[in-house]
């Protein structure tokens, strides 16, 4: 299938590393004249005991890990699924929210530099009598460096979600894969890594007493299809754009009114689609549904261009064909938890 035909995206896709891509944000960020401390491992928040407020935060700093302190009006919590300083200051995970898990590996490969990304929606738990569906799907990127990027992601609706060995199951789905891919254990580049992916706003609220959360932190993962890095970016400008508004106020009654807009400019952007996702997540948490979908919905090109779209977030806000406004409708009427 290509690429969506939008007014507001490119109908192309980069595929890059994750390292080389955080390595590209923290320069472009020093060039727009942030200071950016390396080897910091960030501990504690300092909060002012009389208002409860967060000021700073206590780091352990360079190789000989000195203790530093860093104050400020403002902290952002940006660190991630972990985000020990959101749960340092109280904010606990929503048991309500879906959560999801994702591995991955690198291989060379003579598919690296495939013009289609790959998204395999059957993986298939073996075990015991009858094979079980799972809700999630794989995928294949190539690089175009020599090595495909090739990993999976699965709900937690599933009964197995607990017991599955996710490493194993993605060694599993690369075996039954053509030889000559070249996906088996000795073209890894890498090891196998994972990680969990939290979604649908499930820590909030997303600020408070001076902490604002972007990303992983907040919960911004996308239910549909386990996408975080879209929505880490979105979220981090989102929150600058508010940030700057009410660093220009006057009083900090102002300001605190300003930054209060945070949770409700997410809410108004992600909600009722994030609620849609919840929805979707419980559905395909059932084998059956999830098989009659996949049998069903694979086979049918039209419906497969609307399942995309919808998945990927890839609709024109204004305007657009009718998936478009059909995705775009059902958000609005949905309640923005």
């Amino acid at each position: 299938m290509d690429w969506p035909d939008l007014a507001s995206f490119p109908d192309y896709g980069l595929v890059r590393k994750r390292d080389d891509f955080d390595e590209q944000l923290a320069r472009q960020a020093q060039k727009a004249g942030a200071r950016l401390y390396e080897r910091c491992n960030v501990g504690e928040p300092i909060v002012d005991d009389r208002t409860g407020r967060i000021t700073g935060v206590r780091a352990k700093l360079g190789e000989d890990k000195r203790e530093v302190a860093f104050h400020a009006p403002l902290v952002v919590a940006a660190d991630g699924n972990s985000t020990r300083l959101s749960l340092a200051m109280g904010l606990h995970r929503r048991e309500d929210r879906p959560m999801g898990v994702a591995v991955r590996t690198y291989f060379t490969s003579p598919r690296h530099d495939d013009d289609y990304l790959e998204s395999w929606l059957e993986l298939w738990d073996r075990r015991g009598a009858q094979d079980r569906l799972l809700p999630g799907y794989g995928w294949v990127f190539g690089m175009g460096d020599g090595t495909s990027n090739v990993g999976l992601g699965v709900l937690n609706t599933s009964a197995a979600f607990k017991e599955l060995d996710w490493r194993e199951i993605l060694k599993a789905w690369c075996a039954s894969m053509p030889e000559d891919w070249g996906y088996t254990p000795e073209n890894m580049t890498g090891p196998i890594r994972g990680a969990a992916l939290p979604m649908a706003f499930n820590r909030q609220p997303h600020y408070t007493k001076g902490l604002l959360l972007v990303g992983d932190a907040g919960g911004l993962v996308n239910p549909f299809n386990g996408e975080g890095i879209a929505y880490a970016m979105e979220s981090g400008q989102i929150a600058a754009d508010v940030v700057v508004q009410a660093h220009a106020r006057a009083t900090p009654a102002q300001r605190e009114i300003a930054l209060q807009r945070y949770p409700r400019v997410l809410k108004d952007t992600y909600g009722g689609y994030y609620n849609l996702g919840r929805a979707f997540v419980k559905l395909i948490g059932n084998p059956k549904v999830m098989q009659i979908a996949t049998q069903r919905g694979l086979t049918h090109p039209i419906l497969m261009k609307f399942t995309l779209k919808m998945l990927a977030n890839l609709t024109d806000p204004t305007g657009g064909d009718a998936m478009d406004r059909i995705i775009n409708g059902l958000s609005k009427v949905a309640p923005k938890a």
